[in-house]
């Protein structure tokens, strides 16, 4: 494959949404998916939730992407398929109440994550990198040190969903961060503009436009996919790569 290089969510209620018409400007259905997953699964958080999930390619540094508000887990399957074509396993899955997976729309994402990781550790992975999308995003970076993650990457992250708080997470946060977002996604080119601020070791990719989360492999599919994939290489130990290699 040929490269390129080149919400402040937040509401009253412990766990609660902000109201859906905030987003259906920047909710997008046209991003193409890739079929070619290699395993459907399933697995259960701590307060008993079932979520799916697919994985791409195998190997010991596992990639977990998170997908943003009023999408799902489909809107991250092109990148996770070029990223296992780079040697890494990747896991993909529906936040609860999306897809298949039980529970309520857009709460405890936190749980749901720490779930994600665990089975990712539990099926092998010595090496954690976080990627998410908007409240994926704000997920992540939150849980990032407590996950004992190597690397975490968010694409238009909201400072604060619900009771997630991204920023105050990076004020005492080491772990390396980079940050994507268009220059015209406002209030969340600001939002990211803080966290970079606050946080000790933060990359910032600032795109044209005013595409949201994975709405941005829109209009930059190359550039996103090449810089996820730099920091991927960058935070991850080459040693533990699992990469098949044929013969030509």
């Amino acid at each position: 494959m040929t490269i390129v290089m080149g919400l402040c969510l937040s509401c009253a209620s412990d766990d609660g949404p902000p109201s859906e018409s905030s987003l259906n400007s920047i909710i997008d259905n046209s991003i193409p998916t890739a079929p070619n997953v290699d395993e459907v699964i399933r697995f259960r958080t701590e307060d008993s939730e079932d979520l799916w999930g697919s994985i791409f390619g195998t190997g010991e540094i596992g990639v977990i992407l998170t997908h943003m508000r009023g999408r799902d887990q489909t809107s991250w399957f092109p990148f996770g398929r070029f990223v296992a074509e780079s040697g890494y396993k990747v896991l993909t899955f529906d936040f609860r109440g999306y897809g298949k997976s039980t529970g309520t729309k857009d709460t405890r994402m936190n749980r749901d994550l720490e779930a994600a990781v665990a089975y990712m550790r539990a099926k092998g992975a010595k090496e954690i990198i976080l990627i998410g999308a908007s409240m994926g995003g704000t997920s992540s970076i939150e849980l990032a040190a407590e996950l004992k993650v190597q690397g975490v990457a968010a694409l238009s992250p909201p400072t604060v969903f619900g009771r997630i708080d991204a920023l105050s997470a990076v004020d005492s946060m080491v772990i390396p961060l980079l940050l994507i977002v268009a220059e015209n996604d406002s209030p969340y080119f600001s939002d990211a503009r803080k966290i970079e601020s606050a946080a000790a070791a933060t990359q910032f990719l600032a795109l044209t436009g005013q595409q949201h989360g994975t709405n941005l492999l829109i209009d930059h599919r190359n550039e996103v996919f090449a810089n996820l994939l730099a920091f991927i290489d960058r935070w991850s130990d080459d040693r533990l790569l699992s990469i098949t290699q044929t013969e030509s």
